[in-house]
């Protein structure tokens, strides 16, 4: 029998194959073996975390590998899904590929919500947590953000002073009218659905934002399960389809203000590329940061399309890379990325 596993909520999932898959011949059947064989496949194996160097309530920072001497870069993973995917199996991990290439490797890790944290929106997560902690990561360094991660260095970009060397965004959300009117309403109706549940829960959980996420490519959701069930892959492309799919479909909570701020007043309200948004009181302005910054994004990026990356900056240089969202991290083009940082980390 198949593992109690996700994508979670399943009940939704199976809902939307079922609209997909209609007039698709065998589309239905082949979901359904895919998410069979999906939910049969190993688990992902531990992981070494890296030393704890520093913490504030549960978000911490790790020291994850790298000579004594060269390059240092903190890399600064969403709060939406967990940073494991940043370091997610032996032989297909950013962490371990850049700490191969000579660089010094941080992460920050976000850990749950104790009861001071349910109350910080993502101003006070970079104030408060991201800030105080990248400044015990020897100077001078690179911070580089994964997803909405590259949305938080950012507000922590004008804060670290002289100790801040470059900035890399990838993956990340900037201009988020550029996701259309149609995912900013849907984003304005999970806010008004979700509020009571996350202050009754004290936070909401990832399943309750699943569905938003899959509305972005729902055809493509269901065809990589159904593609998944055509044809059985070799098995380390299983073990790493399985540990994508796990990575994202578990991870921590979202305090209420943090959901407000993503839902309401980013997707709803632009607030980041309207300079809206305030940390510690300033406007996060990145045209007047003063220092390299490095965008990266991907050609088939569903969860950031083109029209919702970073532009127009003075000292903003872009790159473009093969994959999709996750797939530049850990698909078989991540190469690519590897070498896009780790050249710019060499010419910080």
């Amino acid at each position: 029998m198949p593992r109690a596993r996700g994508p979670h909520p399943l009940p939704l999932l199976l809902a939307l194959a079922m609209r997909e898959a209609t007039g698709v011949p065998g589309g239905l059947p082949a979901f359904l073996a895919g998410l069979a064989r999906y939910q049969q496949a190993p688990h992902r194996p531990p992981r070494p975390e890296g030393e704890t160097v520093a913490r504030i309530g549960t978000v911490r920072l790790l020291r994850c590998g790298g000579p004594a001497q060269g390059p240092r870069v903190l890399l600064v993973p969403s709060i939406i899904n967990g940073g494991e995917v940043l370091d997610l199996l032996p032989g297909n991990s950013l962490v371990e590929a850049l700490a191969a290439r000579g660089i010094r490797v941080w992460r920050i890790d976000w850990g749950g919500l104790d009861r001071g944290e349910r109350r910080l929106g993502l101003a006070g997560l970079v104030s408060t947590r991201l800030v105080p902690l990248a400044g015990s990561v020897p100077a001078p360094f690179a911070l580089a953000g994964y997803c909405l991660g590259g949305t938080l260095a950012l507000g922590a970009a004008a804060h670290l002073e002289t100790a801040l060397g470059q900035l890399i965004l990838i993956a990340t959300p900037w201009r988020f009218a550029g996701y259309g009117e149609a995912m900013r309403s849907r984003a304005a109706g999970a806010w008004r659905l979700l509020r009571p549940l996350a202050q009754s829960l004290g936070a909401a959980p990832l399943s309750a934002l699943n569905p938003l996420f899959w509305s972005l490519d729902e055809a493509g959701v269901v065809a990589k399960f159904a593609a998944l069930g055509r044809k059985a892959p070799p098995p380390a492309d299983l073990a790493l389809f399985a540990a994508v799919e796990d990575w994202a479909s578990n991870g921590p909570a979202i305090a209420p203000p943090a959901l407000r701020d993503i839902l309401l007043r980013g997707l709803g309200h632009d607030m980041f590329a309207r300079g809206r948004w305030r940390v510690r009181g300033r406007p996060v302005r990145p045209e007047t940061l003063g220092l390299p910054i490095l965008e990266i994004g991907a050609t088939r990026d569903r969860l950031v399309p083109p029209a919702a990356r970073p532009a127009g900056w003075p000292g903003l240089a872009s790159v473009t890379l093969e994959g999709g969202h996750v797939g530049m991290i850990v698909g078989s083009r991540r190469g690519r990325l590897v070498e896009a940082l780790a050249l710019a980390l060499a010419n910080a």
